[in-house]
């Protein structure tokens, strides 16, 4: 890698401003490469959230301060890391080559789950991961396991981005042709959806607001998809995040804040430091999202413009992954599910500090119990 001129970067760079967007790809590039940020992040130039905690934690490795801005002395710790200005680095072992994965008949459609809900596409898979270990996608030494989970999901999109496909992670004729440089012969594999195991139907009708299920009809299984795509499994914990999305926003109904959203115009605790924040960023989507800095923060974490574009947190799709995994990783106000709901311990009431403490727990507390017996 050349050195080149590095600049002081800070959080927020090559999102409020452009100025900086080159470095800030460099920058993410780097701590990709020092396995500080996932391989599926996005190059995108943006100085985001999840980029000031990957550099919070190098500079906590390396004996620096913990400030998040990239200066002469984090550069220079980089530089170090590198091996760039310690002459030619002692080159390291090369690692045990992958076996080259052998080219397949026909190539089915793949997405995540394949080879974990349904084991006859392991191999394919396989096949995938060794094929993102040629385009070193992944590392050398990644194991083929067969399984295609969030790593493969991510390797996918990195694949794609840096092939001007689409960003789906989807593996389709596209994606298989350009992994394996020439025409393929693809087939769309017979799956029976996981949300199958659950009787939606029931679940719709024992709702007690007509409005309400007309919506439910449609976001609930989308809920439930990404409460299993992302491993909430508990029945508790996909009740309670069920009772969560009808109370915050009657299952889809409200999907964006009724309210103008001048109210929280230059509210700096939501990040909204320019003219027309507060209505731009209001809430929107299962949980209501709201505030510059909660838009800046879910668009890392995702991998899309939602500061540009924040309708995009309105969509049905986009707000059932933020609803399951703010609420699992406790992204909201630092409660997780786990906290407060697993297995036979099932604390509704004070689970509602997950997402917005005890505002009207009882009254959710009730929804997600009525959502647990025709879960059962």
């Amino acid at each position: 890698m050349t050195v080149v001129k590095r600049p002081l970067l800070r959080p927020g760079d090559g999102i409020d401003s452009q100025e900086f967007t080159e470095p800030v790809k460099l920058l993410q590039r780097i701590m990709i490469k020092l396995k500080l940020l996932p391989i599926s992040q996005p190059i995108n130039g943006r100085f985001d959230s999840a980029l000031e905690k990957a550099v919070k934690v190098f500079q906590m490795q390396n004996d620096l301060k913990m400030t998040g801005i990239v200066g002469a002395e984090t550069w220079a710790a980089i530089d170090s890391k590198l091996g760039l200005n310690q002459g030619s680095p002692t080159p390291s072992p090369s690692p045990s080559p992958s076996p080259s994965p052998q080219p397949l008949d026909r190539y089915p459609v793949l997405k995540k789950g394949d080879g974990i809900d349904y084991p006859e596409l392991a191999e394919a898979v396989k096949v995938l991961q060794r094929l993102l270990i040629e385009a070193r996608i992944f590392p050398q030494d990644e194991i083929a396991d067969g399984k295609f989970g969030n790593n493969t999901e991510g390797g996918v999109k990195r694949f794609q981005s840096l092939n001007g496909l689409v960003v789906d992670g989807i593996v389709g004729r596209d994606t298989w042709s350009a992994l394996v440089s020439g025409p393929v012969t693809i087939y769309e594999p017979e799956r029976a959806s996981p949300v199958s195991q659950f009787d939606v139907s029931r679940i719709v009708d024992s709702i007690p607001y007509p409005d309400i299920r007309v919506y439910a009809r449609d976001s609930v299984p989308l809920i439930l998809a990404a409460c299993l795509d992302h491993g909430v499994t508990d029945l508790g914990q996909i009740a309670y995040v069920l009772a969560t999305a009808e109370h915050e926003s009657h299952l889809g109904k409200w999907m964006t804040e009724l309210a103008s959203g001048w109210a929280y115009e230059w509210r700096s605790d939501l990040g909204n430091i320019y003219a027309g924040d507060g209505p731009r960023y209001k809430g929107r989507g299962f949980v209501q999202i709201t505030g510059r800095s909660n838009y800046r923060y879910w668009a890392g974490r995702l991998g899309m413009d939602l500061i540009g574009n924040p309708e995009l947190a309105a969509n049905q799709e986009i707000a059932a992954d933020l609803l399951v995994l703010g609420m699992r990783d406790g992204s909201y106000t630092g409660h997780s599910l786990n906290d407060h709901i697993l297995g036979s311990r099932r604390d509704f009431v004070n689970a509602r500090r997950i997402v917005n403490w005890l505002d009207r727990a009882e009254h959710i507390a009730a929804i997600a119990r009525e959502f647990l017996r025709v879960l059962r």
